[in-house]
């Protein structure tokens, strides 16, 4: 294959390409145009004389639970057309894209690396392209290495952690080779992409590394030719956490909308997010033809229209508009039969192609309590979160800014000031006033919260895992457990933030799953942390902040409720009574609602039953004992969430 002609004049640049990619510049010229074979479409003479797809893995298979099973079989009748090899010419009309939405640690990383070594057996040209999120690639790492896939998988590093490597390897580099980092990344980058498309192989890389290499600004050949190559050769695509780049205006989702194939795998543990509009966006995604079939279902003129001169564009706003007027409204509509006859329709439209599995793994595991914390503010808490609720009217709304400021304060009062827009709010004064706070663990209820449960948590020989936003309350934690326990970041207290690189990432999670480690807490934020990982050392979960996607607590919960937990988790919900995270609970509560009406089929209860009010976690009990009145406006346990404690006896249901 060879690159195409496109060689930059000598001051012109694109942002973001390195000055040393000319060196390039003179290998490129001269080379014309570049011919991609078509993956194919009908089944190797592998599978002649196969009953089924199981054949080709006899020992992948039983590894495989009875969910996986199931959704290993959705996804070659999805893919493939058929799970018999005979069939599968036949039945082309019934390939496309699909989904597999199981509940976050049921297993999705083992189901596809099975589907894709059975798939490339079977069609072998087929060049499969694996995007994951930068927290899930270790993931996926450790995985390949674990089910020792017979596969070939070449994964391409972002940058960072590209450099990184290459820094610790230095010394061992050939001589004559080019000594500069960006170079040899663009280099690693062409090689694996070489190789996959010289045999059957998978290529595994990070959404951002995939946004970062098929730009279309670039005036460098090497970087266009890449571009072209990942949007036009895999012959199947597979999106991990799929539903991340669900925005309309989203970078990353319009160059995934440009890769050249219908046969696509998304997979979630949490598929509706926030609104109709972004599932459409998702199911899309996955399914490009869906919206030919939701115009085709909902639009009555949908067979007398010239759909041909429509752009995609405008298909896709019709579309979009059509399932928010006619089933998003409509489900969320108080008569009860307009509800479900709109359930029915979107059912239908959906069902063939998304494969739903709900069970997770809440029958192997120890246990899951899941409590509400209506935290009572301090008086010095009031004054500030107070101040910062009315100037709600002003704003007709809560900007961005005044909702970090409820956050921070509604953690401690000390955090105002790490914000550069607390000026806007508070006098130079009142920000040098809270100074003398910083320390004291009396004037901020969650952390006074943290404080009480951590020194419990050591005694049981539990470790923790506290979820947040913003790094300001990760600092300050670092801060307090020094002070207060004299322990140190990277020993006793673990960080995972989103600007870790990937194997110094795999380093902070494998440390803090030591059972004989000195590790005791780890701070994470919920954006780079909450998805694809496993950190079941930790059987106590605190989550700092509400959220206004429930999804986001949901995978964050799951990263100690999963495979390989021996303990019973609890997780603590912490809001402060009276603010803005109290109306966000409630959002939430009711996008949890729709999310289950949409994916179950039995009727789900009224949101405001899955609260109930008792406490099953003596620890919690002792907190509450000891100071309830200080602390607590309303402590609720999530009966939906919770479920059975293993040898205790504890029930689904409400007392």
């Amino acid at each position: 294959i060879s690159s195409p002609h496109c060689i930059p004049a000598k001051d012109q640049k694109s942002e973001g390409d390195s000055p040393e990619e000319n060196k390039f510049e003179e290998a490129d010229e001269g080379q014309q145009g570049f011919a991609i074979p078509l993956p194919p479409v009908t089944p190797s003479a592998l599978g002649e004389g196969k009953k089924t797809v199981w054949a080709l893995i006899p020992d992948l298979k039983d590894k495989l639970r009875l969910h996986q099973k199931r959704a290993f079989e959705f996804l070659w009748r999805n893919i493939a057309g058929s799970m018999t090899p005979s069939r599968m010419e036949r039945n082309q009309k019934l390939r496309g894209g699909c989904v597999v939405s199981h509940s976050p640690g049921a297993g999705k990383t083992l189901l596809i690396i099975a589907f894709l070594v059975s798939y490339l057996k079977l069609f072998p040209g087929s060049r499969p392209l694996v995007l994951a999120p930068k927290t899930t690639l270790y993931t996926w790492y450790k995985e390949i290495i674990k089910w020792k896939v017979p596969v070939p998988v070449y994964q391409i590093h972002g940058g960072q952690t590209f450099k990184g490597e290459v820094l610790r390897q230095r010394m061992k580099l050939p001589s004559g080779l080019p000594k500069n980092q960006d170079v040899l990344h663009v280099l690693d980058c062409l090689e694996k992409i070489q190789r996959w498309l010289s045999h059957p192989s998978i290529l595994l890389m990070g959404y951002t590394s995939f946004l970062t290499l098929t730009r279309e600004d670039s005036h460098y050949a090497h970087r266009t030719y890449m571009a072209q190559l990942l949007k036009q050769c895999p012959g199947i695509l597979i999106l991990d956490e799929g539903h991340n780049p669900r925005s309309t205006k989203s970078r990353l989702r319009k160059a995934l909308m440009k890769v050249d194939t219908r046969l696509r795998v998304l997979l979630s543990g949490t598929l509706f997010q926030n609104n109709f509009g972004e599932y459409f966006n998702t199911l899309l995604l996955a399914r490009p033809s869906f919206v030919h079939e939701v115009l085709k279902e909902l639009d009555p003129k949908y067979e007398t229209r010239n759909e041909e001169r429509s752009t995609q564009f405008s298909l896709e706003n019709r579309g979009r508009k059509l399932l928010i007027d006619k089933i998003s409204v409509k489900i969320d509509s108080k008569k009860a039969g307009e509800r479900a006859q709109a359930l029915m329709t979107l059912k239908k439209l959906t069902n063939k192609f998304i494969n739903v599995y709900e069970g997770g793994n809440a029958e192997e595991l120890p246990g899951l309590q899941c409590y509400t914390l209506m935290m009572k503010s301090t008086s010095l808490q009031q004054d500030i979160l107070i101040k910062l609720q009315n100037q709600r009217p002003v704003y007709k709304g809560f900007p961005l800014e005044l909702e970090l400021l409820i956050t921070l304060g509604a953690i401690h009062p000390w955090l105002i000031k790490t914000t550069q827009c607390s000026g806007v709010y508070f006098s130079a004064e009142e920000l040098d006033d809270l100074e003398q706070y910083k320390f004291d663990m009396k004037v901020g209820s969650k952390v006074r919260f943290v404080m009480n449960l951590i020194p419990r948590c050591l005694v049981r020989n539990e470790k923790v895992l506290i979820f947040c936003h913003n790094i300001a309350p990760i600092n300050l934690f670092l801060q307090i457990f020094e002070r207060f326990y004299g322990w140190r970041k990277g020993r006793e207290v673990l960080v995972l933030q989103g600007d870790i690189e990937l194997f110094e990432r795999g380093r902070v999670m494998d440390k803090f799953e030591e059972a004989t480690g000195p590790s005791k807490v780890m701070l994470a934020s919920i954006t780079a942390s909450a998805e694809g990982i496993s950190l079941t050392a930790a059987s106590r979960v605190i989550l700092l902040d509400s959220e206004w996607n429930p999804s986001k607590s949901k995978q964050a919960i799951a990263r100690a409720f999963r495979p390989g937990q021996n303990k019973v988790v609890y997780v603590y919900q912490l809001l402060a009574n009276g603010t803005l995270e109290e109306e966000k609970h409630s959002r939430t509560t009711w996008k949890e609602w729709v999310s289950d009406m949409i994916f179950s089929d039995e009727f789900v209860e009224d949101p405001s039953h899955w609260q109930a009010p008792k406490i099953e976690d003596e620890l919690l009990r002792e907190i509450v004992e000891e100071d309830r009145a200080a602390l607590f406006h309303r402590i609720m346990k999530n009966e939906k969430a919770s479920n059975v404690i293993r040898g205790k006896g504890m029930i689904n249901s409400a007392a």
